[in-house]
């Protein structure tokens, strides 16, 4: 069995691929805005153009779409490190082709971890169970990737 240090580096690998890779196809669309969902998850009403709540049984994810923000936006990842005194879990950043992208995790309680996953001006975030970290990234990150810039 893995441990909670190899898998979060399979994460951090699958969601580094994630990114690299070519957005996957839109399946879902939350008013104006078309995103790639996997099977199970819904999109709760009210969601807005800005602001999309994602669930899965008990586990909600918030989605935030900047469209003033460029593909190559560090808006998010700077927001993010504001605080010099958070301790992070990771910290990973990633850029290809003009892109920049980062996750950050960080312990919020026992076996509770915050996600946040960016692509540009789009960003989720969630807690996450500390099992269910790196299945949760790479799909949070193939969602933010499947969503175009100036949505």
């Amino acid at each position: 069995m893995a441990t909670p240090e190899e898998r979060l580096a399979e994460g951090l690998s699958e969601t580094r691929t994630a990114f690299e890779e070519e957005p996957t196809e839109t399946n879902e669309t939350a008013g104006e805005t078309e995103l790639y969902l996997p099977g199970g998850y819904d999109i709760e009403e009210p969601s807005d153009e800005n602001n999309i709540i994602i669930t899965k049984g008990s586990d909600s994810y918030v989605l935030f779409i900047n469209p003033n923000e460029a593909a190559d936006s560090k808006f998010f990842y700077d927001l993010q490190k504001a605080n010099a005194e958070v301790e992070w879990i990771a910290d990973e950043t990633f850029e290809q082709n003009g892109r920049f992208g980062f996750t950050t995790l960080r312990a919020i309680a026992e076996d509770r971890i915050e996600i946040v996953v960016s692509a540009g001006g789009v960003k989720m975030t969630t807690i996450s169970e500390e099992a269910d970290v790196p299945g949760n990234m790479e799909w949070m990150m193939k969602t933010v990737r499947s969503i175009e810039e100036g949505n």
